[in-house]
């Protein structure tokens, strides 16, 4: 093959990696399940089967297809690279941006050689000959073998799993970026937070954060921002700047932002116009975490990520959000829940 050619069926799986994310990104009502800090049951396995195997599958024979009424015939040419490329890429994709300690690899495994047999077995018995490209339905055995593959389908899709193992991997995976998060930034939070429930939040806000833009992605935030001079998001806490900053920066000034949004909360508590709305450690959670984002989702994620670090890194902890004069004081007033 030349150059061009290997080039372009790179590309094809860079844009199929991209493609089965904003694909499933779509999917959620559906039950389709992505990589994520929090364990999830799967509630529809065999449609998260089928989407990992059969898209690339789908996606080798469209492209084909597109190629061979271009007449751009040399560009299918061992095609099925296509999505060894598109593995290749997902593989390292999970790796540089620290999400392997997610990953179930027996399963990503099992996915993965199942793309490439298939690839190979498609590419081979029908893309090679342009001919074949379109499927054909005329004989009564194909239409049995459609709706019985879609009986099984709905079969199969009924099942439930347990996340018990996909639970312990995400614990795993927080116990050991925070554990990282603690060497490497440890001092730089500890001189500032004091209350280590705060300590917990600013953790929790670091994690998810870090999750969702990794090293990779901020390093394009970076060159962005040099190429542009425009304000962006920056560091490992994502705080807007107009000026760079490092990691170690970001996580001053985001520190910054949380505890100006704490006091601001406290005074509101104290000026009792916030009585009606307080109830907890969850309202204080929810309430900081608006601070970097207001989405809902978000700050309930913030919050389920919060309660795992408590529980694991600060489970004998006496601090409270509320300063301990002022649970009292508050405490004993009536309309005041606490």
């Amino acid at each position: 093959m030349t150059f061009e050619v290997t080039l372009v069926q790179i590309g094809l799986g860079i844009l199929l990696f991209f493609l089965i994310n904003w694909i499933g990104k779509h999917s959620y009502s559906i039950g389709y399940i992505s990589i994520s800090v929090f364990a999830r049951v799967e509630e529809a396995p065999a449609f998260n089967f089928l989407l990992r195997i059969l898209t690339p599958l789908v996606y080798l024979i469209i492209t084909a297809a597109l190629f061979y009424s271009v007449g751009l015939d040399r560009f299918v040419n061992n095609f099925y690279l296509v999505n060894l490329y598109y593995v290749t890429f997902r593989l390292l994709f999970n790796l540089v941006t620290g999400r392997g300690l997610l990953l179930n690899w027996f399963r990503q495994i099992l996915y993965w050689i199942s793309i490439l047999l298939g690839s190979y077995f498609i590419y081979a018995n029908l893309i090679i000959t342009k001919e074949n490209i379109l499927p054909d339905f005329t004989t009564l055995a194909n239409e049995l073998w459609i709706i019985i593959i879609v009986f099984l389908f709905h079969v199969f899709n009924n099942v439930r799993t347990s996340h018990k193992k996909t639970q312990d991997r995400k614990y795993h995976y927080i116990k050991k970026t925070i554990s990282r998060f603690q060497k490497k930034y440890g001092t730089i939070i500890n001189e500032r937070v004091e209350n280590e429930k705060l300590r917990a939040l600013v953790y929790s806000i670091m994690l998810l954060e870090n999750f969702n833009r990794p090293r990779l992605i901020r390093w394009l935030e970076y060159a962005s921002f040099f190429l542009t001079k425009r304000p962006h998001s920056m560091g490992i806490m994502q705080v807007i700047s107009t000026t760079y900053i490092s990691d170690k920066k970001s996580i001053i000034l985001g520190i910054e932002k949380i505890i100006g949004k704490y006091h601001h909360f406290l005074n509101e508590i104290k000026d009792r116009r916030e009585r009606h709305y307080y109830s907890g450690d969850f309202t204080f959670v929810m309430e900081l975490a608006s601070s970097y984002n207001t989405s809902a989702n978000y700050n309930s994620d913030i919050h389920e990520m919060f309660e795992i670090v408590l529980e694991v890194f600060y489970p004998e902890t006496g601090d409270s959000f509320l300063p301990h004069e002022r649970v009292d004081k508050i405490s004993g007033d009536d309309d005041f829940t606490c």
